[in-house]
């Protein structure tokens, strides 16, 4: 069977979770899928002063948001390394996870560039549930990449519970 290339969008919420389980109940071809796990990385919000001594420079409030971003990017790849070795989901040394730091507060473009570099044949995300204001005014990644990646995308719906 040829391979495919498959990626998933992950990040620390039960949404991604929710779509990575939703491709190994329904999708799934150990040694035969090419999975890329991508995270992508939110900017931080980093003050300009320090709200304690307004015309000092925040170090010590950058280091600590900017510490907590990498143990949430490292916790998170840790999980998830796992599970791609409890599925057997390495492929000839391709795919895994990939953190990408976000370039725009917008992430769909910079999604969407990577879906195309690896040649995927499928997406899978979770959906976040927004409600119809938030998505008009924020915007849907799941939409744009849907609507701008050329490839097949599964948006795994929040359970109806």
């Amino acid at each position: 069977m040829e391979s495919r290339t498959i990626v998933i969008t992950v990040d620390g919420s039960k949404h991604s979770q929710r779509a990575f389980e939703w491709y190994i109940k329904h999708l799934m071809r150990p040694g035969v899928d090419v999975v890329w796990l991508v995270h992508i990385a939110e900017q931080v919000s980093l003050p300009m002063m320090s709200a304690d001594a307004p015309l000092s420079f925040p170090k010590d409030t950058w280091a600590q948001k900017l510490t907590a971003r990498a143990k949430e990017i490292e916790e998170t790849q840790a999980h998830y390394d796992f599970k791609l070795q409890e599925h057997k989901l390495h492929h000839n040394g391709q795919g895994g996870f990939v953190s990408l730091n976000a370039t725009a507060s917008f992430p769909g473009p910079q999604l969407v560039e990577f879906i195309q570099s690896k040649k995927a044949e499928i997406v899978v995300m979770g959906n976040r549930g927004l409600g119809k204001l938030k998505r008009t005014f924020l915007g849907s990644v799941s939409e744009y990449v849907m609507h701008n990646s050329g490839v097949a995308v599964t948006i795994v719906p929040p359970s109806a519970e």
